[in-house]
């Protein structure tokens, strides 16, 4: 089977060029052919953990985040890595045995394909956070909310965003929008050296002068394509206290409070974030316009005022300013750092765009009318301002291309796991559908869209020569390999 792009697709076995790439590994005996991978000698090899179907946490391990995908989520097997080791042996197994893998940091892919290979490796136990000087050391598998926790400690940061539970890498490697990104750039931007485990087994450190090629590769299309990120080093950033706050306006003003918000939010001072969403729901659309200020109430009110007065009368509105992790946990709706870390996943379709200008008034038109259907089916369209420090990166500098956009528009739709995916996954794409006469083609290379038939552009667009050289540079047998794989 081959995906759209032409590569083989998941369900191939992964033993492309096995005879040649088997030459760099060490020797050892051959695998069972007949009785399957011998996963006893697998468990053995570890350090850490091996979960096998019956094993007491399998069942809540073989979860993808995106619930949709759970019947697909089956592994033979979970390596609940220890350590960089650890992943070499699990390469080397896999390799040896001709079985496909996936490397899953927190479990967040929204394709689901970081669980649904016959082996996963799990890097959710390399979870260490350090902080050395204005830098920190961070496990891939940490949660993005124990990272908040631990730097705050030490009075820093790392610009991210708002998902508690998602892994480190997964973020990262892929840009790493969030809430501090016009302040502080993207995740990505950020990382200054990473750890990596390569097809042929090495551990090699990698930054802008080791490894450069690599180093600027992982940065924006690092997901699953060249190694196993076992270890991200990053600029911290101080953690201030924030403003949080959330503004809705009545249905009737929802046009021109799209119309102003766009404008006033690309432009704001660095340190306001702001995102604006259209609810489609079957009572009613609605909208809403949110972020986060590095700053006080005092000066949000200051900011936003020139807004609210060419909006006309809000339905409500709140504010609150906390301590940087306070603000972090109420963002998400989360009371502790524990409660976010117990949160469970969701069934959920999604797909985006970025933009090069503001959504003229005949896409904003469109879009209410598309919204306003009263569609048995919840969904949202969120748009994220971009603009700041996101956009004075060189195009460049980095594997990811989306420097000069605008905006950056997420098509979501969320359903209890036992109810029909078709309605949500057909109203995603008809959502999709409807701006995109409006939109520059690209995509966020983050929200992975298994239904986007021209991904390489959208995601990559002219990086894609450079990236694919890096790739066979240093992944020349596809060892790894997923359905979007470069």
């Amino acid at each position: 089977m081959t995906d759209r792009g032409g590569r083989p697709g998941r369900r191939t076995v992964l033993a492309l060029g096995a005879a040649a790439a088997l030459a760099s590994w060490p020797t050892a005996a051959p695998a069972r052919t007949r009785t399957g991978p011998d996963w006893q000698a697998l468990a053995t090899s570890l350090d850490g953990v091996l979960l096998r179907p019956g094993s007491a946490d399998y069942e809540s391990a073989r979860l993808p985040r995106n619930l949709q995908f759970a019947p697909e989520a089956h592994p033979e097997a979970i390596a609940r890595c220890a350590h960089s080791a650890d992943v070499a042996e699990c390469l080397r197994f896999a390799r040896r045995s001709g079985i496909r893998f996936a490397v899953r940091s927190g479990g967040h892919c929204y394709a689901g394909w970081s669980s649904d290979t016959p082996l996963v490796i799990d890097l959710a136990r390399l979870d260490t956070v350090r902080v050395d000087g204005d830098q920190a050391e961070l496990g891939p598998g940490t949660p993005l909310m124990t990272a908040y926790a631990e730097l705050a400690r030490h009075g820093v940061t790392v610009p991210a965003g708002t998902c508690p539970t998602v892994g480190l890498a997964g973020l990262a490697l892929g840009g790493g929008h969030g809430v501090t990104s016009r302040a502080y750039g993207l995740t990505c931007d950020s990382l200054t050296e990473a750890e990596v485990v390569l097809a042929d087994g090495r551990v090699v450190r990698c930054d802008a002068e080791r490894e450069p090629e690599l180093f600027w590769a992982l940065r924006g299309a690092g997901n699953g394509n060249f190694g196993v990120v076992t270890s991200l080093r990053l600029r911290t950033h101080p953690a201030v206290d924030c403003t949080i706050f959330k503004y809705s306006w009545a249905w009737a003003n929802a046009g021109r409070a799209l119309a102003e918000w766009q404008p006033w939010a690309f432009s704001a001072p660095d340190r306001l974030w702001s995102n604006f969403h259209v609810w489609a729901r079957p009572d009613g659309a609605s909208v809403d316009a949110g972020g986060v200020l590095l700053g006080d109430s005092d000066e949000l009110e200051r900011l936003v005022a020139p807004l609210l007065a060419r909006t006309g009368p809000t339905s409500s509105a709140a504010v609150a300013t906390r301590p940087y992790l306070d603000s972090m946990l109420a963002y998400t709706g989360c009371r502790t750092v524990e409660a976010c870390l117990r949160t469970g996943g969701q069934a959920f379709a999604a797909a985006s765009h970025f933009f090069d200008g503001f959504l003229p008034d005949a896409a904003i038109g469109v879009l209410r009318g598309f919204a306003d259907r009263r569609d048995p089916t919840a969904g949202a369209v969120t748009f994220t301002a971009l603009g700041g420090a996101v956009n004075r990166v060189p195009a460049d500098a980095t594997a990811f291309r989306h420097r000069s956009s605008t905006l950056l528009a997420q098509y979501y739709a969320g359903w209890p796991a036992d109810s029909p995916a078709e309605p949500r996954v057909r109203w995603v794409a008809d959502a999709h559908a409807t701006l995109a006469p409006y939109a520059n083609g690209h995509a966020y290379q983050n929200y992975r869209d298994p239904h986007l038939a021209d991904w390489r552009t959208a995601y990559y667009g002219e990086h894609l020569p450079r990236l694919e050289r890096v790739k066979a540079a240093y992944d020349p047998d596809r060892v790894f390999d997923f359905p979007q794989a470069l």
